[in-house]
């Protein structure tokens, strides 16, 4: 294993071809579902191999975009004056445990939708809002909704469908914000955050004529809390000054004028946000220029679809390069799921352990739906610290892993024989869970040979000398938990 702090991938953005000195493999197919997902079980890999990239990578996105809404709750579409004829109880303890049912829904789409969910959990961490501010759980649903019928749609449709999200109205305080009293939170992070960057293309008057462009939404349909609606007599009728191009802008028009007027600023902004999350966090001038400004020009001739970005990224030479690989700092929801996706086991039902993942994945940082700021969580190295690192695999190891122990010991031996093909080579089996665990064997020798003497420590070493030792003996389920104990406590384990 390469670990790579700084990219120095030139490769181009041109469709990755297989060829005999760089192979489609196991390797590629793990690094791509670790990115574009939340990994992929060894017993799904056949699959990809049996078809070239860039068919595959079609496939997955398809997929993603074909899959079916979540079923919505019954509650979740009530303004909480309907709750009673509908048979739920409006309170603060009620309405916790719908704010709790929502983050659970989240996490649970991340597991069972691994491309929809991780780029729901990017587009979240963008499009930021935070559920302990706005405190309603009928909003937080919705938001999720918007999240997720929209991860990989029509960006400027997203944008213009989310700043009409009661959650964001609510938490950015455009539902404050009247002719005569406006309110300029949105507006800047409109442009700030979601759309151009920081400083980038807009000036504070168009901070301040944008604000009174998105007055008006002020008005609860049935009471606290209910749909919010657009109040005629609070939107600022003045003409207003945006981009230099007067009128009586209403919300609408600022996001036509927006994504007309400063349509490359946005691309090159949002391509370059999707290159840092999805392939490395180290980004120069030749990045830009090869990758970052070539999607753009994708992202505007496609009417800014987001799925012909994600096509292009993923299937290229850059994004199959060795030094795109282990670049990335897993999330906290990142190293639970991934380890869940790629053992395969049976952890027992998601209703069962579903509070610890939640808080666990809280205490280590990543409070899904709750982002510590409207620039959502930093990430990457942000996740680690001196700390953090003991604790998260120490969770791993006597949490989760555990889940899978008591449902049924022999699942582990079965892992082994399916992974390694039934191998009597404990060096072979060794590596081959290593390598479904990392994708590669560890960045050191000597990290990997420690872990083939962990292997064996329960067997005795004439076992192994006079290759008696297989799959079959009593201690092999011991054997390889120790195995997998050892490699998540791998600080390279912390990467992807």
């Amino acid at each position: 294993m390469i670990i790579n702090f700084l990219s120095c991938n030139t490769s181009p953005l041109t469709v990755f071809t297989p060829s005999a000195s760089n192979l489609w493999d196991a390797i590629k197919v793990r690094h791509l579902h670790n990115r574009l997902g939340f990994g992929i079980e060894t017993s799904q890999i056949a699959n990809a191999l049996s078809k070239s990239p860039e068919v595959y990578v079609d496939e997955l996105i398809d997929a993603a975009i074909n899959l079916a809404p979540t079923t919505i709750p019954a509650w979740a579409p009530l303004d909480p004056v309907d709750y009673a004829a509908n048979g739920f109880t409006y309170g603060e303890d009620e309405n916790a445990a719908f704010v709790d049912e929502t983050q659970y829904t989240f996490i649970k789409e991340l597991m069972d939708n691994g491309v929809r969910g991780r780029l729901m959990l990017f587009w979240h961490n963008h499009l930021v809002t935070k559920a302990n501010e706005y405190k309603f759980a009928g909003y937080a649903f919705r938001y999720f909704l918007a999240l997720q019928r929209n991860c990989l749609g029509n960006f400027k449709t997203f944008i213009h469908e989310m700043g009409r999200e009661e959650a964001m109205l609510k938490f950015l305080n455009g539902f404050e914000n009247t002719a005569g009293s406006p309110n300029e939170n949105y507006a800047r992070e409109l442009y700030e955050l979601f759309t151009l960057g920081e400083g980038n293309g807009y000036t504070e008057d168009d901070i301040v004529q944008t604000s009174r462009a998105l007055t008006g939404y002020n008005e609860y349909a049935n009471g606290e809390n209910s749909s919010i609606l657009f109040n005629e007599t609070t939107f600022d009728t003045d003409d207003k000054t945006i981009f230099e191009q007067t009128g009586n802008w209403g919300y609408d028009d600022v996001i036509t004028i927006l994504f007309t007027q400063k349509s490359e600023l946005i691309a090159r902004f949002i391509c370059e946000k999707i290159y840092i999350n999805f392939v490395s966090p180290e980004v120069d001038g030749d990045i830009r220029q090869n990758i970052i400004y070539p999607l753009a020009a994708i992202f505007i001739a496609n009417n800014f679809e987001i799925a012909p970005v994600l096509r292009t990224l993923f299937k290229s030479e850059h994004f199959f390069d060795e030094k795109a690989r282990n670049v990335i700092f897993k999330s906290p929801l990142d190293l639970i799921i991934q380890f869940i996706t790629t053992t395969g086991f049976n952890f027992g039902d998601y209703d069962i352990n579903k509070e610890s993942i939640k808080n666990t994945s809280r205490v280590f940082g990543q409070n899904i739906l709750n982002p510590p700021t409207v620039a959502g969580w930093e990430g990457d190295r942000n996740w680690i610290n001196s700390g953090s690192i003991t604790f998260r695999s120490a969770y791993l190891c006597k949490e989760v892993l555990f889940w899978a122990w008591d449902q049924n010991e022999e699942q582990f031996r079965q892992f082994a024989i399916d992974i390694s093909g039934n191998s009597n080579d404990a060096e072979v089996v060794s590596k081959d869970i290593f390598e479904a665990l990392m994708g590669e064997i560890p960045y050191t020798l000597n990290d990997f040979e420690t872990g083939i003497d962990i292997f064996k420590s329960r067997v005795p070493s004439n076992y192994f000398e006079q290759n008696i030792w297989t799959l079959g003996f009593e201690g092999v389920p011991l054997q390889v938990r120790d195995l997998i104990e050892y490699i998540v406590s791998l600080p390279d384990y912390q990467l992807k």
